[in-house]
């Protein structure tokens, strides 16, 4: 299936910004930017924001985004305790993969509809013409609360990591209040908001080389964590990966073992 000739045939007149004499792009053209203009305009989309991201810029926002430092350390402690040492490892591995096959599928489609729109437009051309509006009703609330819920995630759990590393440098003496935790947490969405107010020329020079930062770390930590943990100290396999040391009893009779059904997504 063609996405692109699908867009420009049942798209094309229902679009705000109509092009008369769409422009196609030639393999002769130098300028990367004309080329996607051009290809914007032969669907019939005018293009109108400044492209300030490089795709190293992108690439690095993409892994601020995903964080994974952050990620495992905010996330870590709960399939730990719901299900065990095994579950931490499988919900990792079996997320990352249905997170990787969603993804590959979200970058064939928007590469066919490379609009700023995104998924508005794509969930719209996608779909047929009688379901446009609740379709994109239903996208468009389940992004902004994905949003919401995804920023305040974030800014809750690195609120809870200053201030477990300031437990940490005062010995465990220090606890904080959950109104101290509140007040950073505000704090830091103040902050980051105003952050993302800058012009994108700016954030794109922040964020360029993050991907470094993030994957280096990553692998500091690895590394570090290996070569410092003695070898009487590490877990035999049957309890990384298997039904050793599971604390979720589903079996019915007291012994720890794997959760029947789909019941293991519940710590993921």
């Amino acid at each position: 299936m063609d996405f692109k000739t699908d867009f420009k045939a049942d798209f094309k007149n229902d679009s705000r910004d109509k092009v008369d004499e769409p422009v196609v792009s030639t393999p002769n053209d130098s300028s990367s930017d004309f080329d996607d203009d051009a290809a914007l305009r032969a669907l019939g989309y005018v293009p109108s924001f400044k492209r300030e991201f490089s795709n190293l810029s992108t690439i690095s926002f993409a892994f601020s985004i995903m964080g994974m430092c952050s990620s495992i350390s905010t996330t870590f402690d709960t399939p730990y305790v719901l299900g065990g040492p095994a579950a931490v490892v499988w919900c990792w591995i079996l997320g990352s993969t249905m997170c990787f096959t969603l993804g590959c599928s979200i970058a064939e489609i928007i590469s066919a509809y490379p609009t700023s729109g995104g998924l508005y437009m794509a969930s719209a051309s996608l779909c047929p013409k009688r379901y446009r509006a609740p379709v994109g009703w239903v996208v468009a609330w389940l992004n902004l609360l994905g949003q919401v819920a995804g920023v305040s995630s974030t800014e809750y759990g690195l609120s809870l990591m200053i201030w477990s590393a300031v437990s940490i440098c005062r010995d465990g003496t220090f606890h904080a209040s959950q109104g101290q935790v509140i007040g950073l947490f505000a704090g830091l969405l103040v902050l980051h908001g105003l952050l993302n107010c800058l012009p994108t020329k700016h954030l794109a020079f922040i964020t360029k080389y993050f991907v470094f930062v993030n994957v280096g770390t990553t692998l500091l930590i690895i590394i570090v964590l290996l070569a410092t943990t003695p070898r009487s100290a590490m877990n035999p396999p049957q309890m990384v990966f298997g039904t050793q040391g599971l604390s979720n009893g589903t079996s019915g009779d007291g012994i720890h073992s794997w959760p029947t059904g789909l019941a293991f997504l519940y710590v993921s």
